[in-house]
């Protein structure tokens, strides 16, 4: 019964964000549940900052099998006090890196599900990218609540 009121919760949260950026109080209710029933595949942002091209170029020696994936709220960051980070954990080495974070738009409605207590799963779906010399490497992370 609980996980029943913070789903609805998280659905009312992610609603009242879409209703911000312009969706009707109807749109924004299908849409909430949509995604709170289904899961979406986001390309993480901000992989061409630091050193994460180079943190992303190590990921690509292990199997997916041998990473997962954890969303860490990031309220002190300067740019967006929605920042959700994405956390690579790299189990045969037992270390964890940072490669880039959740889209801006897709953050400001998840961080307030987290919020609401509402567990949000996380998978690594593949690094992407890096074909030639100057396309930069990137990662695919599906997002489930």
């Amino acid at each position: 019964m609980k996980q029943i009121t913070k789903t609805r919760k998280a659905v009312c949260a992610m609603a009242n964000e879409l209703r911000k950026a312009g969706y009707s109080l109807s749109q924004a209710f299908k849409k909430a549940w949509s995604r709170v029933k289904l899961s979406m595949t986001i390309r993480a942002a901000g992989t061409t900052f630091e050193n994460r091209q180079e943190r992303l170029g190590f990921l690509k020696q292990f199997r997916l099998e041998d990473l997962s994936v954890t969303l860490e709220k990031e309220p002190e960051n300067k740019f967006d006090s929605n920042a959700i980070r994405i956390v690579v954990h790299i189990h045969p080495i037992s270390k964890k890196t940072v490669i880039g974070y959740v889209p801006n738009v897709v953050a400001r409605e998840l961080s307030k599900v987290m919020d609401a207590g509402v567990k949000i799963k996380a998978r690594l779906l593949g690094i992407i990218g890096g074909y030639s010399y100057k396309e930069t490497l990137g990662m695919l992370v599906n997002i489930a609540i």
